[in-house]
């Protein structure tokens, strides 16, 4: 008894002075290490030594260090990042320079083309499948063309892939949507590239080439995966991602909690998340990255909005989003989101967080969603072209807080696809339509606190939705909402202003009118005191309501050219929303009292100045992936 309790006291002083050598050895200096695709996990992490896989580099990672990724393809998924540096020496991982590093969820055997990698199986509807089994990945499988930058739908049921039907929707009856694979029970892919020959036209009746060109997967470069998360982060602090390409997973990043996260320059090409923010993120910051969720042109929005209660039709889901989850202090900045579904959904709880300085270019709906419950969030300086949804307002119970949406441009002009010939609600989604500035979703109380000032909208009538709005009908009037200085500028006609009464004690001044269409819709509807007005003239003689006393129903004068692209020449394509002849270029309301971000010296209507100036509106897109290889 006596010699176990000696040794048990022998047993704690031992790992006491364990403990306490470890305590006093001085903490290393930061260090510099290296991953190549080339490299071995044995190695010493140096230049000449490196390692080869990043999941192993990020074990080795201390507070100060630098990993270094040369350039390749890391086929690597499920890492797990716990990492926690300090305010003066965070963990840094990053691009070699003049390098181009992927980490990829996907299998390499596909990258390739030609190859010999796929089999014919329907000669006469063009049905593939691979000679690789893959039985152990459940029934999840996701594709991308690489050198058409889109995605494959990812199809649920055998009959849809193989169906000959190709258009209108008939029930439960099976269609084939367009380019797409499956992962079926005998561990084979099936994949199809044949084109839908009713998405062969565009808006105008314009012949459109099939993407891809030819449809045999043997002479097309794919990126198949399995991989349901790229990177895991749960607990990361002091955390720095730099010029790194991360693709082809379902979700990319998905952070549990974290604080003080970067991510500068990175490009992000995600199946059906780029970052889901889970809980407790706080300080991230997105710089000069990008974000593709390769969008098919082929897929619908009725294809991706469809509820089991409301319709029976066989479309595969496509629901996405680039960044979705709440955050505090954060900053969303000179980032570009292409090519998506959804682009940022900020979820109740968000606080003290800004979205500015960014471009999202074609969205198949909304590309910023915010919910009720959010707090001093500011939403400016960002371009929406393109898109079917510019702002949309998420409804809830939690309590709103102030947002302030100002200098912005949303221009939603441009066609994009609705719903196929026979959905179950053509006569709201017809093939082609427009939808909204700011759309409305039925879901939980919609009074929010928004302040919309000096934007400049741009639309035209939705098709679908005749008496849809291009202001903000989708918040609730509250004494808290304030729509200022605004241009809305609409190509035909369309209701701008809807269901707003003065009693709610809402706020419209200053805004500028122009629709370039006969007017058979009304200029505003049920507003102000529940009329309908035609012009604003009519509105200020008749409503009895002190709302736009400064307002003013003029042309601003935007000049559009054909074939600009804000990614290529963001200063000539920004100057088509300079307004240009008075009284459109007059001073607006003033903000006096008002203590809201952006208004400081600002004395005109719209989010562009009349007389030119430095602006910090589009990204200079001069971020150092962009001269990767």
């Amino acid at each position: 008894m006596v010699r176990r309790t000696i040794l048990a006291v022998l047993a704690v002083l031992l790992l006491a002075l364990l403990l306490l050598s470890r305590w006093m050895a001085p903490e290393r200096p930061p260090a510099t290490y290296y991953v190549s695709p080339g490299g071995n996990d044995q190695n010493s992490g140096s230049l000449e030594s490196p390692w080869q896989s990043i999941g192993h580099a990020l074990g080795e990672l201390r507070p100060g260090d630098v990993l270094h990724l040369r350039g390749g393809v890391y086929y690597e998924s499920g890492i797990e990042i716990a990492l926690q540096g300090v305010a003066t020496a965070p963990i840094t991982i990053q691009a070699y320079p003049g390098e181009r590093p992927i980490i990829d969820g996907g299998v390499p055997y596909y990258r390739e083309a030609p190859n010999d990698e796929w089999e014919l199986v329907d000669g006469d509807t063009g049905l593939y499948r691979s000679r690789r089994r893959f039985p152990d990945h459940e029934g999840f499988v996701g594709g991308w063309l690489l050198d058409d930058d889109i995605q494959l739908v990812a199809y649920d049921a055998a009959a849809n892939l193989e169906s000959s039907r190709y258009d209108p929707i008939n029930g439960m009856e099976p269609v084939y949507v367009g380019p797409g694979l499956q992962l079926r029970e005998d561990g084979h892919i099936y994949i199809r590239l044949a084109p839908n020959p009713h998405d062969l036209t565009d808006a105008q009746g314009n012949a459109m080439a099939p993407v891809p060109v030819d449809p045999d997967p043997n002479h097309n470069r794919l990126a198949i995966f399995f991989a349901g998360t790229l990177f895991r982060l749960d607990g990361a602090r002091y955390l720095q991602l730099k010029n790194v390409e991360m693709a082809h997973a379902a979700y990319l990043m998905d952070v549990r909690s974290g604080s003080h996260i970067t991510l500068s320059g990175c490009r992000m090409r995600y199946g059906n998340r780029g970052l889901v923010l889970r809980e407790n993120v706080h300080a991230l910051e997105i710089d000069r990255c990008e974000f593709t969720n390769g969008l098919p042109p082929h897929v619908y929005w009725t294809d991706v909005k469809n509820r089991d209660q409301e319709v029976g039709e066989a479309y595969p889901e496509f629901q996405s989003a680039a960044i979705a989850g709440s955050l505090s202090g954060s900053h969303i900045h000179d980032s570009v989101f292409r090519d998506v579904f959804d682009g940022i959904t900020l979820e109740d709880g968000t606080t003290d967080t800004r979205i500015t300085d960014n471009v999202f270019v074609n969205s198949g709906d909304d590309a910023i969603n915010l919910s009720r419950g959010i707090s001093n969030v500011e939403v400016a300086h960002n371009l929406l072209w393109q898109v079917m949804g510019g702002i949309a307002n998420l409804g809830s119970e939690e309590q709103p807080g102030h947002v302030y949406i100002h200098h912005n441009v949303i221009d939603n002009a441009a066609y994009r696809r609705g719903g196929r010939p026979g959905n179950y609600r053509e006569d709201n989604w017809p093939v082609w339509t427009i939808g909204s500035p700011f759309p409305d979703h039925d879901q939980g109380n919609k009074t929010s606190w928004w302040k919309v000032y000096n934007n400049t909208i741009v639309t035209r009538q939705d098709n679908g939705h005749r008496w849809a709005a291009a202001g903000p009908d989708n918040v609730t009037g509250n004494p808290e909402k304030y729509v200022l200085n605004n241009i809305f500028y609409v190509l035909g006609e369309r209701v701008v202003f809807r269901n707003e009464h003065a009693a709610t004690g809402s706020h419209y001044d200053g805004n500028v009118f122009y629709r370039d269409g006969a007017a058979d819709l009304p200029l505003f509807t049920d507003f102000g005191d529940g009329g309908r007005y035609n012009t604003l003239a009519d509105f200020r003689a008749g409503s009895g309501t002190p709302w736009e006393r400064q307002g003013l129903e003029t042309d601003p004068g935007f000049v559009f050219s054909a074939g600009l692209n804000p990614l290529d020449d963001p200063a000539a394509f920004l100057a088509q929303y300079r307004p240009a002849t008075q009284p459109a270029t007059s001073p607006g309301v003033g903000y006096e009292g008002l203590a809201w971000p952006g208004v400081e010296n600002v004395n005109y209507r719209g989010a562009v100045p009349p007389v030119p100036a430095p602006t910090t509106l589009l990204p200079e897109r001069q971020v150092e992936f962009a001269q990767f290889p």
